[in-house]
């Protein structure tokens, strides 16, 4: 996967005169939730969402003692500075003292046209909908949509904004999901879902992509998902977000959001004590590019909700200074983060030109990592950092904080136009201040991305009968990183019987244990896209170093297994001595050495014979990688990554070696010092 340089950086780097060239950004994309309003308002199942002016139209039924005379209100703020915008509600049209208060509620704007839903308690069971054309100011209504049959009562209420909406309702033995849509000027009969009723109903979500939507509903303690194609009128079961096999942990009222390219859920989790003796409601944030694969997540710990939250970017307000914010809301707190700008100071600095030194190091199995040396004279970035615990006035340098390092040369004849590639996106993890009589420096030190696969899951979860596609990716996303590039071979779509990521397990336990099953390897790129590869003898090279190496060690080892044996799970209902196992062997290299050198691998996700083949080979190819052990330095290079190719040819006598080899870069570190004259990139590599 090498990165790709122009021409005029290309012949830059080879030329003996070179001048290096860099580029460093400091950029604070953490959504620092903090409290922004205070608005009052006893809580309440609620929804929201922005209008076509850009102004925020909320719901919400509020909490009567009968459960079935309650007020189905909105709310419109157009400046979200002002407290009174928050605490202001407006009843419905006929919506007053006749709402069912546990059967939620939802609104949604479809191509302009805002829609509110909530369900008759007294009178009848009726789901109603209201309808603004006018951004929220007025409202009309209520139309009923659909009767659930036998008087049922709903158990949760979305839209995804397509003139459409859907509902949990009761049946016997638990709740079934319905649905409504709206088209010449009425809604359609209610269509019933074909998939098994659910235990019970708690919230639910919905969004419309590429021609289906996506459901996610809650049982009261599992979060789960199903898809419903309009077209067809075929349900088809999702995956579960959030399983739960005990009623410990519950979690109810899923809404969803989508900004920048990801889906944030947000659904509020609860523990009652029962079971496990903490007591505590509130907000979980998870996020997903594809609505398959989940992050695990954030909390906000201070936020105390018991019906629900809506996560939303409110980029630009109609009114008010607010500015870009993203927002956590309940009818009675308000949480905001500012959003990332280039443009304002208070989250983007460019360090450029304060660099004195840096050292970067990519090997496999750890995340990246940037030591960084910024002049610091006169304390120019004193004010620039964020201060230990501060809750408020966040600087550009503060804990993980985004460092965007480019690197490359000047170009031209005489050499004076930067050209420079990003090589690395890093997460800030230390600052630290360092002066001396003659000296005030400020030292960062950074880890990619991939740092978040060492964090450990908060819950077991199970997964039976999926592909290792489809588990690298779950793993990936778990751990908050979405979209892996994975590659298009066979092993991808192998079936994996049974797989658990279990609670207090680091996410990248669990995704080399599935890598391993198929000789995956992978990185984090400069975009923090986890890069998933099967390497292969065939691979191209995409770099030839000669002339322009600095030092260079060839080197190998024959300490390495030639007989691989590699067994799976044990067939069923066979006699109890049978196997399931494969065996390959390197001739050449039990030639050469005259040792057999036995490696015995064992992986019950292997179930038949060809897969334990497929495996004993993959193990066979990286022993024989291993067995090369070069290294060599070189000027910088901004175009190589982790398991590129390269061919290396040394000088031959008496200058040289005469030595050459095709062979895999392993490990990365590159040096720069601007006081030594230093740019260098060692290199460690392995065989092809």
């Amino acid at each position: 996967m090498v990165r790709i340089l122009s021409s005029a950086l290309t012949t830059a780097l080879t030329s003996q005169t070179r001048v290096p060239a860099l580029s460093l950004t400091i950029e604070d994309h953490v959504l620092h939730y903090a409290l922004y309003q205070s608005p009052g308002n006893a809580d309440a199942w609620n929804d929201a969402c922005l209008a076509s002016d850009n102004s925020l139209v909320r719901v919400q039924v509020t909490r009567v003692g009968s459960g079935f005379s309650s007020d189905f209100q909105m709310q419109r703020v157009t400046d979200p500075t002002q407290t009174v915008q928050w605490s202001t509600w407006t009843t419905l049209p006929g919506a007053g003292g006749l709402i069912f208060q546990d059967g939620s509620c939802t609104l949604s704007n479809s191509a302009g046209t805002l829609r509110a839903f909530a369900q008759r308690g007294t009178g009848g069971n009726t789901l109603w909908s209201w309808t603004s054309t006018n951004n929220g100011v007025t409202w009309s209504g209520p139309v009923s949509v659909a009767t659930p049959p036998g008087g049922a009562l709903i158990k949760g209420i979305a839209s995804a904004g397509n003139n459409d909406v859907f509902f949990l309702y009761d049946v016997l033995g638990g709740e079934a999901m319905g649905c409504s849509f709206y088209s010449g000027g009425s809604w359609s009969a209610l269509s019933t879902w074909s998939l098994p009723t659910i235990t019970s109903g708690a919230g639910m979500a919905a969004v419309f992509a590429s021609s289906l939507y996506t459901l996610i509903y809650s049982d009261g303690y599992t979060l789960a998902a199903c898809n419903f194609n309009p077209v067809s009128a075929i349900w088809s079961a999702g995956p579960v977000i959030a399983s739960s096999s005990t009623n410990a942990i519950g979690r109810v009222s899923p809404r969803l959001s989508r900004d920048n390219g990801l889906y944030t859920l947000a659904c509020v989790e609860y523990d009652t004590g029962t079971l496990t003796g903490s007591i505590y409601n509130y907000p979980r944030l998870r996020q997903s590019a594809d609505l398959l694969h989940w992050s695990e997540g954030r909390i906000l710990h201070a936020f105390v909700a018991t019906y629900g939250v809506v996560a939303l970017d409110w980029p630009v307000p109609p009114v008010g200074s607010a500015g870009a914010r993203s927002y956590v809301v309940s009818p009675g707190t308000i949480y905001s983060a500012q959003l990332f700008q280039t443009s304002n100071a208070a989250s983007y600095l460019d360090a450029s030109t304060s660099v004195l030194s840096y050292t970067r190091r990519e090997q496999p199995g750890k995340a990246a990592q940037l030591e960084i040396v910024l002049d610091n004279a006169r304390g120019v970035y004193n004010s620039l950092v964020t201060a230990p615990g501060a809750t408020s006035n966040y600087q550009p340098l503060g804990l993980n904080a985004s460092l965007v390092l480019s690197e490359g040369y000047r170009t031209g004849a005489p050499p004076s136009t930067p050209a420079v590639v990003k090589v690395g996106t890093y997460r800030l993890a230390q600052i630290q201040f360092i002066r001396g009589p003659e000296s005030n420096h400020l030292r960062l030190l950074a880890l990619d991305l991939s740092r978040n696969l060492d964090l450990v899951a908060r819950y077991q979860q199970n997964y039976n009968s999926q592909t290792l596609g489809y588990l690298v990716a779950e793993m990936a996303a778990r751990a908050g990183l979405f979209s892996p590039v994975l590659p298009t071979t066979s092993q991808m779509a192998q079936i994996v019987p049974a797989f658990v990521l279990q609670a207090g397990q680091s996410y990248r336990h669990a995704l080399d244990e599935l890598c391993s099953t198929y000789g995956l390897v992978y990185f984090l790129d400069q975009d923090e896209t986890l890069q998933v590869r099967e390497l292969a003898a065939s691979d191209a090279l995409v770099w030839t170093y000669q002339p322009e190496i600095e030092s260079l060690s060839f080197g190998g080892t024959d300490l390495r297994a030639n007989h691989i044996i590699v067994s799976g799970k044990p067939p069923a209902g066979t006699v109890s001595t049978a196997l399931t196992t494969a065996e390959t062997f390197d001739d050449i290299q039990m030639r050469q050495i005259g040792l057999e050198r036995l490696l015995h691998h064992v992986d019950p996700k292997l179930i038949t014979a060809s897969q334990c083949a497929q495996k004993a080979s993959f193990l066979l190819a990286q022993e024989v990688r291993a067995q090369v052990i070069h290294s060599i330095t070189v000027p910088l290079n901004p175009a190589l990554q982790l398991f590129d190719g390269v061919a290396l040819i040394d000088s031959a006598a008496p200058t040289g070696s005469g030595q050459s080899s095709n062979c895999r870069v392993s490990v990365l570190r590159a040096n720069y010092d601007a006081g030594r004259g230093l740019d260098e990139l060692q290199i460690e590599l392995e065989g092809l």
